[in-house]
């Protein structure tokens, strides 16, 4: 596990609204197992944060037309619950870009939004995950509640962009990356596994709303 014998980290890509500062953000978390064999060099997150950079930024542009700025890729260092004032690194990769995305005719509400459901090997809640996928929605892509091939397209090239075991250490090496659901219940308990990895995505049709953090 990460915090043991190397980090658990999470990558955040953002894009944000120019005229009004809204926001729409996803995260990816990443345990990276170091290994321990002499002579082995340890995963690194600004290979990690390139990575993203090269193979899934544009991706994720092309969900969002250029009244919306995205990001340049960023990888954190997640805090631990079981030692909270630890120093933690970040890693940035790229540059802020124009999203990509031809502009609908009729915009849907900033809050709708479709779901993909991450899977892993194991059993229960603490052990599934989801993204919420946004973009620059028109109504031409739902019918009747259902999103339409259109935008599920989108989405689906961005899912399928991500690394799941992305090789981010230096030449020869056994230490590995996996994208993983993180669950903090779990790690603050000192159970294990706390991160386990996502084997596999599906993406629902159903029409959904993001979730808001403000107040």
């Amino acid at each position: 596990m990460g915090f043991e014998n190397g980090k658990l980290v999470r990558v955040v890509l953002r894009a944000v609204e120019n005229s009004t500062g809204d926001q729409q953000v996803n995260t990816f978390h990443y345990d990276l197992e170091d290994s321990l064999v002499p002579g082995n060099a340890p995963n690194d997150p600004q290979s990690l944060a390139d990575f993203y950079r090269d193979n899934v930024v544009a991706s994720f542009r092309a969900m969002y037309t250029s009244a919306w700025t995205i990001q340049p890729a960023l990888v954190a260092q997640e805090i631990d619950p079981q030692n909270p004032l630890a120093p933690r690194s970040e890693w940035v990769s790229g540059a802020a870009a124009a999203g990509t995305k031809a502009a609908p005719t009729d915009l849907l509400p900033k809050a709708s939004c479709g779901v993909c459901a991450l899977t892993t090997n194991h059993i229960g809640k603490r052990y599934r995950g989801r993204i919420f996928l946004g973009g620059s929605i028109g109504e031409i892509d739902q019918s009747a509640g259902v999103w339409q091939s259109g935008i599920t397209t989108l989405w689906g090239t961005f899912v399928a962009a991500i690394p799941r075991q992305p090789d981010i250490a230096t030449g020869t090496s056994l230490s590995v990356a996996n994208w993983v659901v993180y669950s903090r219940t779990q790690r603050t308990a000192d159970l294990d596994p706390y991160a386990s990895p996502i084997v596999s995505t599906s993406i629902r049709t159903k029409f959904r709303w993001l979730r808001s953090r403000e107040a």
